[in-house]
Formats: structure tokens, C-alpha cells, sequence
């Protein structure tokens, strides 16, 4: 059992690592558009904008335990914003990654329940500091921790 973790868990840094090596795994595409499968709609608002899955490794004694997986999106009222957080992505998607894995790293506890509002605050920080100003407000939907 501990050999089919490990594998599953250097998987899952992998994709982390090299997103792109990912497409190679994934089926190939439906007849719908990728745009529309790829997100689940939430809401109607058309100032919401959801954020792929957030994840980042949960360790305890020098040894991965689980992972923490994060839905939330953006809120955002201003179009120039918006444009600008499409644009941004990618350096948002790292920043999300970095601060998170700081959080699990230093302030999270294996077994505790997470600081959602904690979370909120540091993804926040990470979307003003990687935008260069507000207008782009962090809604986070949901907290999980997958433990082995």
C-alpha cells in the first residue's frame, strides 16, 4: 500500500511540476468545447470567475501524509480587471501554489482542521501582490484534505 501512495503522490508532483506533461495522459477531447467542460458553472454572476483546483502537499514527521485541495474564484467587478487576471494566470496560479505551500509547510498542523479564513487571507495577498492592485476578491469554496 505505501509503494501504491508513493507512486500516486510522484504522480501528482509531476502534473504539479509540469503541467503540460499532463495533456499527455488526459482522453482526448468531447464535442463540446473545452472551455465549457472544463469549468462546472457556479453561479449566473458574470463577475465570478472560478479557478482550476488548487493543491498543494500536507506533510508530517519528513514524509508526505495528504494533500490539500482548494476550489474557490475570483470576484470581479471591473472588466479591465478581469482582462488582466486572464492575463495573469499563470503567475496567479503560482503565487496560489507558493503561498499555499508555505501555509501547509509552516502554519498547518497534520490531523487540525485548516484556516479557511487564514487561506482566504494569504490567496488574497497572493492576487493584489501578483495584480499590483485590488479589484480581484478571493471566494473560497471548498477545503479538503486528502489523507492516506
Amino acid at each position: 500500500m505505501t509503494a501504491r501512495l508513493l507512486s500516486a503522490l510522484l504522480g501528482l508532483m509531476l502534473i504539479l511540476v509540469n503541467p503540460g506533461m499532463a495533456a499527455w495522459a488526459s482522453p482526448p477531447a468531447s464535442s463540446e468545447s473545452s472551455e465549457e467542460s472544463r469549468h462546472r458553472t457556479i453561479t449566473s454572476s458574470e463577475t465570478y470567475m472560478p479557478l482550476p483546483p488548487l493543491t498543494a502537499t500536507v506533510q508530517a514527521n519528513r514524509r508526505a501524509r495528504g494533500i490539500l485541495q482548494i476550489e474557490a474564484g475570483l470576484e470581479i467587478e471591473d472588466p479591465r480587471i478581469r482582462h488582466r487576471v486572464e492575463r495573469y494566470m499563470p503567475r496567479l496560479r503560482n503565487a496560489y501554489v507558493s503561498a499555499l505551500s508555505i501555509y501547509t509547510g509552516m502554519h498547518y498542523s497534520f490531523g487540525d482542521v485548516p484556516d479557511a479564513d487564514r487561506i482566504a487571507q494569504i490567496l488574497q495577498e497572493a492576487t493584489d501582490m501578483t495584480l499590483g492592485q485590488e479589484g480581484a476578491d478571493v471566494l473560497i469554496g471548498m477545503i479538503i484534505i486528502h489523507a492516506d
